[in-house]
Order: structure tokens, then C-alpha cells, then sequence
């Protein structure tokens, strides 16, 4: 009786793991792997293991917004040597952060868990520039 027992907890376990997904709510699927999340003039998407687009340009006083459209955890953090420094907290799937660029100039930028500091950063990074 307690090996039925067993297999039995065995295979609810795995039919509750087939009913689950890792997708953030609302992603509608499709979109070419992004969770959702689509690159605007304003926003970053977090995308597997990179920053989609790596490159944006922006007007001074723009609030930029990442958004990690992927299941893996990963942050939004300025470079080294840069003028305006942040940090933000982890961002676990689906979450976002906002920065509001106010002077002109160069901004890089890296994920803590996937990029290396440097300047410009390598790795999961990229760039913001502001005119």
C-alpha cells in the first residue's frame, strides 16, 4: 500500500508541474520568445541573457523603463564611472525599473548576475544615450 501511495504523489506532482508556466501573467505567448515584453522608444526588455535594444536614444528627461520579460532574475545598474548612478533592486520576471536620464551624454548600464562592470561594461549591457 505505501508504494502505491508513492506513486501516486509521484504523478500528481508531475501533472501540477505540466499545468504551470514560468510566462508572466498577461504575455499572450508568441512574440518571438520575449514574455511579453516589446521594445519601445522607452523601453528595454530583458530578454534571455541580453538588454533588447542594447542601444537607445533618448531626449533629456526621459524616463527609460526596463522590463525583464524573462523567467531568469536580473537588474539595470550604471556602469562604473558614470555621471548618474543606479541600482536597482532584483527584478524577478515581468518586474520593472525606471531611471529619468535628465543631463546629455553617454549612460552604460549592466545586469549584476549576467554582466561585468567596466566602462563600457561586456556581458548582459547596454547603452543609453541622451541628447
Amino acid at each position: 500500500m505505501p508504494s502505491k501511495l508513492v506513486g501516486f504523489t509521484a504523478c500528481l506532482v508531475v501533472l501540477a508541474a505540466c499545468g504551470s508556466s514560468t510566462s508572466p501573467a498577461g504575455s499572450g505567448g508568441g512574440g518571438g520568445g520575449s514574455g511579453g515584453c516589446t521594445p519601445t522608444a522607452t523601453q528595454v526588455c530583458m530578454v534571455g541573457l541580453s538588454f533588447s535594444p542594447t542601444s537607445l536614444t533618448v531626449s533629456a528627461g526621459t524616463t527609460v523603463t526596463w522590463n525583464n520579460g524573462s523567467p531568469t532574475t536580473h537588474s539595470v545598474t550604471s556602469a562604473s564611472g558614470s555621471a548618474d548612478v543606479y541600482d536597482s533592486p532584483d527584478l524577478g520576471a515581468g518586474a520593472t525599473f525606471q531611471h529619468t536620464y535628465n543631463t546629455a551624454g553617454t549612460y552604460h548600464y549592466y545586469c549584476r548576475f549576467h554582466g561585468i562592470n567596466g566602462n563600457p561594461p561586456t556581458g548582459m549591457s547596454g547603452t543609453i544615450t541622451v541628447q
